[in-house]
């Protein structure tokens, strides 16, 4: 009896530490879920037979979406209450977002796959994986008040047009013009030779859709903005918040980038860029009055340029545009300026 008492008195001081620090808990449990998966998958689990291969790729699934499951699990503790959904009325959502999603891992897993590899092996693998995405857009329709405010916006965009143009279109443009102004200094033809560009075009978009759903988008977004940064901006400046989601996510990213950047090229990219790139997509999270969507495309957009760097590489012409537009967001935006309490992207306690 003692023992369930003092379990319970843990629990109940545990909660109310949570409630007081839910931003830093958010923080501490995404880092501690992506370590405490991603490590493991990476260099503990054999990959030279198939269930190991198996077992780590779904390992890596989870720590892959962690932002979205701490920010899921702190709200939880943070707004407990709970609304009774029926089960059919969720299936109803969950049900085609899954198919959809298993449609994209499937194609993007064909990708790379060995030809030999059977679609029922690709099928099986993807049934499961296709769950998170499902499970994340049938929370933000019926889940608590909590969980469907932290991530009403994937499913209810607000904002103008515009900045969802930019999210979609500022990375290939950057990308464009800079290989443009690197062939002109270069003497070299403005566009180059494109061989198989119908198979290109393909794979980016296939690229594109994939990080949507599984690797930046919903995973990563829904947490880095929909339940930190709207906090953060309650207390800090927009910049500042930037600057905290930046070093937050640059630990987060850390179990990917040992493999990643192996060959060099980590502080430039990851320290440099990355946090001009923080600092664009704050922005456009704050000028579409919160939304998680947009941020959710601009993540899309800029990894979608990954398999075009054989035709298009970064180019320091275009990191010179990128280090621009962010400095000009900055200065324009006012963005070391704190946000109005009423603003829709900053976090309010009594907001429904």
């Amino acid at each position: 009896m003692n023992r369930r008492i003092k379990v319970k008195s843990i629990l109940l001081s545990t909660r109310e530490w949570i409630k007081k620090r839910p931003v830093g808990t958010f923080f501490l449990l995404a880092i501690a879920i992506s370590f405490g998966t991603l490590f493991p998958a990476i260099y503990l689990v054999p990959r030279d037979n198939t269930l190991g291969q198996i077992i780590g790729y779904y390992i890596e699934r989870i720590g892959i979406f962690s932002p979205v499951l701490a920010g899921v699990f702190v709200t939880k503790i943070i707004q407990p209450g709970r609304k009774s959904v029926s089960f059919l009325h969720r299936l109803k959502i969950s049900f085609p977002v899954w198919l959809i999603a298993m449609v994209i891992h499937i194609a993007n897993l064909k990708l790379t796959a060995p030809p030999n590899v059977p679609i029922t092996g690709l099928i099986m693998l993807s049934l499961p994986v296709a769950l998170l995405p499902a499970w994340i857009i049938s929370s933000a329709f019926s889940g608590s008040d909590g969980i469907k405010n932290m991530l009403a916006t994937l499913v209810k965009p607000r904002g103008k047009i515009l900045y969802y143009l930019l999210a979609l279109f500022t990375f290939p443009i950057i990308t464009l013009a800079g290989n443009l102004i690197t062939n002109i200094v270069n003497g070299l033809p403005l566009f180059p030779e494109v061989k198989q560009g119908t198979n290109l075009i393909y794979t980016t978009i296939i690229t594109f859709f994939s990080v949507l759903v599984f690797t930046g988008g919903l995973n990563e977004e829904s947490g880095w903005r929909g339940f930190a940064q709207k906090r953060l901006q309650s207390k800090y400046s927009p910049l500042a918040s930037a600057l905290l989601l930046w070093f937050s996510m640059v630990i987060w990213h850390i179990p990917n980038d040992l493999i990643q950047y192996q060959n060099g090229g980590y502080f430039m990219i990851r320290i440099v860029l990355y946090l001009l790139i923080t600092i664009l997509f704050s922005w456009t999270f704050n000028r579409t009055k919160g939304s998680i969507l947009s941020v959710a495309l601009f993540h899309a957009s800029m990894n979608s340029m990954n398999p075009l760097m054989g035709v298009f590489p970064i180019t320091t012409a275009g990191n010179v545009i990128l280090i621009a537009f962010a400095i000009i967001v900055v200065v324009f935006d006012r963005m070391w300026s704190r946000l109005p309490k009423e603003h829709p992207a900053v976090y309010r306690e009594t907001r429904l």
